[in-house]
């Protein structure tokens, strides 16, 4: 019989799947391979303390991704950026710098990553050591708010939620695009509100449990700010349902792979401490009162003829 920490583990699965039992992809050989091992270092009877939550997000989505998506989830969001050995990136929202490694792995770019959180930044410049690639792939700290880039450093910025903790979200953006060369490419993904549903109670469950009060945009204030800025944007692609099964299948992910009646009790309840902090995120986005969105922009005057800012402007008033 399962006891309560796996039962309650099961179902808050279940729960933010909104089926019983979850059903989603069957983990690779080499995602069961890894998670076991995971799992093997936490064997019962060995003197560890519980998991923290950054192990426990690694476990949902890879090695050194910390939010939604997986490795093969950040490369297919970086295609646009057609990276190569000679492409510089940044990564403004590095967290422990799993997706700017998995850029650089993939194509041989050189990828700066910058992270808020000082500890973020210190244990992701630590796997970017290990992982031998502390030279292609620095990961550093930074400020958000007194950021300031040198002009033209980069063919490509991307950034996964980087600025809706961000106070000042226009100087931020414009850093960012006084950042790029030319016809470079800005990529973000992030919360943005509903001006309808603001009151909504699964919007303030999830604002409450963010490390910082949020300052979510509207889609018509990204609109505004974007187009103000001169880049050429593309009409933006509302992710919401992709980034709620990127959660569901984090946790479905490692239920398969991690038996979890082989951790230590404490073990156990970490999990389900942190499968709790995330019921919330998915309450908000399936009430309609938080969405998550892809933007993709370019630098550099808006191109007349093509349409792609009128468009882009157009959807997001809409």
């Amino acid at each position: 019989m399962a006891e309560p920490a796996d039962s309650l583990a099961a179902e808050r699965a279940s729960s933010m799947a909104g089926t019983s039992p979850p059903r989603g992809r069957v983990p690779s050989e080499a995602e069961r391979v890894s998670a076991a091992a995971m799992a093997a270092r936490l064997a019962p009877g060995e003197p560890a303390a519980p998991p923290d939550p950054l192990t426990i997000r690694q476990w949902l989505w890879g090695p050194g991704l910390h939010i939604p998506g997986t490795a093969e989830d950040v490369l297919a969001l970086a295609r646009p950026f057609a990276a190569n050995a000679s492409t510089r990136l940044l990564d403004v929202a590095a967290g422990l710098g799993g997706a700017a490694r998995a850029i650089a792995a993939r194509s041989g770019a050189y990828v700066s990553a910058l992270e808020r959180d000082p500890d973020l930044a210190r244990r992701g410049r630590a796997l970017s050591v290990a992982s031998g690639r502390h030279k292609q792939v620095p990961v550093g700290h930074m400020d958000p708010e007194t950021l300031e880039l040198r002009a033209g450093a980069f063919d490509g910025i991307l950034g996964r939620e980087a600025s809706h903790l961000v106070r000042d979200k226009e100087r931020f953006m414009r850093v960012l695009i006084l950042g790029l060369r030319p016809r470079g490419q800005l990529l973000l993904t992030e919360f943005v509100a509903e001006p309808a549903l603001a009151a909504r109670p699964e919007l303030a469950a999830w604002a409450a449990l963010q490390p910082r009060d949020p300052s979510l945009w509207t889609l018509r204030q990204y609109s505004d700010c974007f187009l103000g800025l001169g880049v050429e944007l593309r009409v933006p692609d509302d992710i919401s349902a992709a980034y709620k099964s990127q959660i569901v299948e984090g946790w479905v992910r490692l239920l398969r792979t991690i038996d979890l009646r082989s951790l230590p009790r404490g073990h156990r309840l970490a999990v389900v401490a942190e499968a709790e902090r995330w019921t919330p995120t998915v309450a908000a986005l399936d009430s309609g009162a938080l969405r998550m969105y892809r933007f993709h922009m370019l630098a550099g005057p808006v191109r007349t003829g093509l349409g792609a800012a009128k468009d882009g402007a157009a959807a997001l008033r809409r």
